[in-house]
């Protein structure tokens, strides 16, 4: 194969405070002459665009491509022949060197392209594009610049604007697997320190020979059913960001969805991926229960929703095999809670990243049955079971799962279906740019009196979800149930509520039945009370209103009334999720 004369153009981007970083950038560049460009305005606000404007062109004449380095960057061994491999791989392409672990979705992409051996990957157009270390061909790159010229410095953010950039132009963008450089661990001089440490998904652990850049490439692999997705674990939590095609929602917006029981949507239905731990024996002794599990399903779903690479070729075996160890260690270390890590330490995580290997190549083993599911979740014109079918209101009862004594009553189907199609809805409002400050009140456990009032909100994202409930801010309240958690998604409709000018109390489901339940009401009169709460938060009208999620006990699948154990309440849950999912599945997304 005859390939493309590669003559690189290299700058590094500096702000003055780190020269010393970029001069040492600039000598791991070699033998590739890189020259410094320095901030116009190192006093005025930090702005990394202000930089990159100079720095995209800064193209040298006679060049063919241009590499623009941030000045925090850690180039691996042999950096100049990884770079010009890769270019002659991909001569027409944004080639970005490395993918950090806070990109949502691109993150993802590496770990997909690691698990299934490819030496590089599509990265996803609706994100921004990684920027630590990105080449372009030359002509590009002057057109990229007089591009982020019209910008005014304040929006702040190149990689954004390089995104939307190559999406109008439909020019890809592609990242080795695994990289080639690495993010370092100092402050941020642009202000992206609330991001926390940011390190490279796969960076390469030992020597990669550049012949290894000739290996397949993950062209699309992050698409299904027409969704794009990411599976990811963030808090030690396992979750499934679906991207809304329809909808402007920020690529990293918190707003996610839970594999308990949205792994569906990717077609692996969440009793499969626990039946599969369940199979795979006891967890690391180290990793407690319940992240242990959150764990498991990311490993899972990432092996499960994986096509193979196909190379076969021996000497880059190793290569392989370090870029996916590599992949799963970061997906620890970024993953879970910073009291995990630290109850864990050196030995616990490494045996923490063993299980989720583990989970990955018991999701890769079922892909068949994986795609089997898929077929039977997404085919054209597949009939539901019968006791799926939403049934018209005044029409004959749904064949609802009920167990115990309470099988001898007809479910009140119709509040059951109302209730399914309202948390549908709710779980399809798009993602608000910021959750409002809200007032947190919550309600002792009948049953478990003693349980920490911190569980509500111990999975909810800090930044945006975490810091706007407390006990002291918020024109208006939610009032939650102690023994229940809540979810990212759901809280995107009370956002809507809140800013639509609403106040007054939102109670969860579990707290109005508990409230309710304390008031007498029992049987089909609790039901329809609670129906008739949900219906006043869709229409915003009432002062107490409640917001139609189902409540999800801790380590448990979500239930439509009630986070514990009860014949009654719980009657209806199968009948109810199912419904709940083909719902959601009739909405385009």
């Amino acid at each position: 194969m005859t390939r493309p004369l590669v003559r690189l153009s290299t700058v590094v981007m500096c702000h003055p405070s780190r020269l010393a970083g970029a001069e040492r950038v600039a000598a791991e560049c070699a033998p590739l002459p890189a020259r410094i460009v320095r901030d116009p305005e190192p006093g005025g606000f930090p702005s990394p665009l202000r930089t990159a404007k100079v720095a995209w062109a800064a193209v040298a004449p006679g060049a063919t491509h241009h590499l623009v380095v941030q000045d925090d960057a850690r180039l691996a061994p042999g950096f100049a022949g990884h770079v010009t491999a890769l270019l002659e791989r991909h001569p027409d392409r944004a080639v970005s060197l490395s993918v950090l672990w806070v990109s949502p979705y691109n993150s993802y992409r590496v770990r997909q392209g690691a698990v299934g051996g490819y030496a590089s990957v599509r990265l996803a157009p609706w994100e921004w594009v990684p920027s630590l270390a990105l080449a372009l061909p030359a002509d590009t790159a002057r057109e990229l610049a007089a591009y982020l010229a019209e910008f005014p410095d304040d929006t702040r953010d190149d990689d954004e604007h390089i995104a939307v950039f190559c999406a109008e132009r439909g020019i890809p963008v592609v990242a080795p697997v695994p990289h080639v450089l690495d993010h370092g661990v100092g402050p941020s001089v642009a202000g992206n320190d609330h991001h926390g440490i940011r390190l490279a998904v796969a960076h390469a652990a030992g020597p990669v020979a550049t012949a290894h850049w000739d290996g397949p490439e993950l062209t699309d692999p992050a698409r299904h059913g027409g969704l794009g997705y990411a599976v990811e674990l963030v808090g030690s939590r396992c979750h499934v960001r679906i991207r809304r095609s329809g909808e402007q929602e920020a690529a990293e917006q918190p707003f996610t969805w839970p594999w308990r029981p949205w792994s569906a949507l990717l077609g692996v239905a969440h009793e499969t991926i626990a039946a599969a731990a369940r199979a795979a024996g006891p967890a690391p002794r180290a990793l407690p229960a319940e992240p242990a599990g959150e764990v498991w399903a990311a490993g899972y779903l990432l092996g499960a929703l994986t096509p193979d690479g196909g190379d076969e070729r021996a000497e880059h075996r190793r290569v392989r095999e370090d870029a996916r160890a590599a992949a799963l260690r970061s997906w620890i270390t970024a993953g879970l809670r910073p009291g995990d890590l630290a109850a864990l330490g050196e030995e616990g995580c490494a045996a923490a990243a063993e299980w989720a290997a583990r989970a990955v190549a018991a999701g890769r083993s079922a892909r068949e049955r994986t795609a089997r599911e898929r077929t039977a979740a997404y085919g054209a014109g597949v009939p539901a079971p019968d006791e799926e079918r939403p049934a018209a209101y005044g029409s004959a009862p749904v064949a609802y799962e009920r167990t115990g004594p309470a099988a001898t009553a007809p479910a009140p189907h119709a509040a059951v279906e109302r209730m399914a199609r309202r948390e549908a809805r709710l779980l399809l409002a798009p993602a608000p740019e910021e959750l409002p400050d809200v007032r947190l009140r919550v309600v002792p456990c009948p049953e478990h009196p003693g349980v920490d009032p911190a569980l509500p909100t111990s999975d909810l994202p800090v930044r945006w979800l975490g810091e706007h409930l407390s006990e002291v801010a918020g024109d208006s309240t939610l009032v939650v149930h102690a023994c229940e958690r809540l979810e990212p998604r759901p809280l995107a409709s009370l956002a809507a509520l809140l800013d639509g000018g609403w106040k007054g109390t939102v109670e969860t489901r579990a707290a109005t039945v508990a409230r309710l339940r304390a008031a007498g009401l029992r049987g089909a009169a609790l039901t329809a009370a609670v129906d008739d709460a949900e219906r006043r938060f869709a229409a915003g009208d009432g002062a107490v209103v409640t917001l139609p999620a189902a409540c999800r006990p801790a380590g448990g699948t979500p239930r439509r009334l009630w986070p514990h154990d009860d014949t009654e309440l719980s009657a209806a849950d199968g009948a109810y999720a199912r419904l709940r999912l083909r719902y959601v599945r009739e909405t385009p997304l």
